[in-house]
């Protein structure tokens, strides 16, 4: 990492390094090979059917003849396959050119910050106002490492880099954070799809946003609509068992739409904890309470993150692993951006005054990564091998 003064401003430029990276670009070097071919050969296909049906002719004497209606819903579902295969291509081709060639430049500026990300001969601006960043932060790149640099900003999340090392991201974190001036916020705001209203019984709520459930509201009754003139259709043609199973599918998307049409949750709080009620035209009950907000991330089989904000009915261990055994319930869950889970449990904690634990920090990962790597090495030979392969725990800053 470079980090030097120039005319525009504060200046770091981070390029892709370590050998790590020459295995993953061969990997996906090979699979772009296949790829390519597999495009060529649909493309081949798609070119040579619409000469047929444009001519009446196949391209060459040995080709088969394509009849019209037949090949109509073929080549729409290979042009869509095609999209989708060419999108993914042009995924894997900027990964394969990051993981090479990369490099991040990060530039503060009076006006703002503006970062430049380069993928071999391609590049992306992005230029934030000063007015619109609020904090920088950091999110898992792979498992439970903090590789991935990020500002929130109140537009949403944006990725800064992911190619600094923890010790770079120390560095950067401190210095832009002290170019921008960046200082904490004493107000948080609701983020978009959340809204506080006024209870009927008094005093205010947290609920999801009307207008989202009204969209949710209208996509399943439109999925209820198409089930039912189905059913229809099927049990008028004397096929009744899958008439049977469509009706019931659209009995529960029916009883769904007109959940999410006269029913809500809502998020109330008082001097001790945070309770869950469910209102569904003018009758109230509670569901959940919980006395304690966390804030986790956690990886699925895809190795994808997950950032999701939850109550727990017991407040937080002593240790910093775990969760498993207590009574929680999500309140927002979201794939890789952690900003609405952050922005909806920094403003519950200050309406409610309860904590927000927030495990997604280095200090907190690092917490559990000495945890597990101290039961494994007491576990005998297997747990203590498998210790040594657990990833170091981020210096403490």
């Amino acid at each position: 990492m470079v980090i030097a003064r120039t005319f525009e401003g504060w200046e770091a430029r981070i390029r892709s390094r370590g050998v790590g990276r020459f295995f993953s670009a061969a990997f996906l070097g090979f699979w772009l090979c296949g790829w390519a071919a597999g495009e060529v050969f649909v493309l081949g296909v798609l070119v040579t059917g619409a000469w047929t049906l444009l001519t009446g002719q196949p391209l060459h004497p040995s080709m088969p003849k394509v009849e019209g209606v037949a090949a109509l819903p073929v080549g729409g579902f290979l042009l869509l396959w095609l999209t989708l295969w060419t999108f993914g291509g042009w995924a894997a081709g900027q990964t394969f050119l990051r993981a090479l060639w990369g490099e991040d430049r990060i530039i503060a500026r009076t006006d703002g910050l503006r970062v430049i990300r380069r993928a071999g001969p391609f590049h992306r601006t992005l230029n934030l106002p000063r007015d619109q960043l609020r904090r920088l932060y950091r999110t898992p790149g792979q498992r439970s490492l903090q590789r991935n640099l990020m500002v929130d900003t109140t537009q949403g999340a944006r990725q800064l880099t992911d190619l600094a090392t923890p010790q770079e991201l120390d560095q950067l974190e401190t210095e832009l954070t002290r170019e921008l001036g960046l200082r904490p916020s004493t107000t948080v705001e609701l983020p978009a799809g959340w809204e506080e209203i006024t209870a009927p019984e008094g005093g205010t709520a947290l609920v999801e946003s009307p207008a989202k459930r009204r969209r949710h509201s209208l996509i399943v009754s439109t999925i209820t609509t198409v089930l039912f003139f189905a059913t229809l259709g099927l049990a008028s043609g004397g096929h009744f068992i899958p008439a049977t199973i469509l009706a019931g599918l659209a009995v529960l998307f029916g009883w769904g739409a007109v959940r999410l049409l006269f029913g809500r949750h809502e998020w109330r709080w008082s001097g001790n904890g945070l309770r869950l009620d469910w209102r569904f035209r003018g009758q109230v009950r509670t569901v959940f309470e919980g006395v304690s907000l966390e804030l986790g991330v956690s990886a699925d089989s895809d190795n994808d993150d997950w950032h999701e904000l939850d109550v727990f009915a017991t407040p937080p261990p002593e240790c910093g692993l775990a969760t498993k055994g207590r009574r929680r319930k999500t309140i927002a869950k979201t794939l890789r951006d952690p900003t609405v889970p952050r922005r909806l449990g920094e403003w519950l904690a200050q309406r409610s005054g309860l904590p927000l634990n927030d495990r997604t920090t280095a200090a907190a990962i690092g917490v559990n990564v000495e945890e597990m790597r101290r039961k494994l090495e007491a576990s005998g030979r297997l747990g203590a091998f498998i210790a040594r392969l657990l990833p170091p725990t981020p210096p403490k800053r």
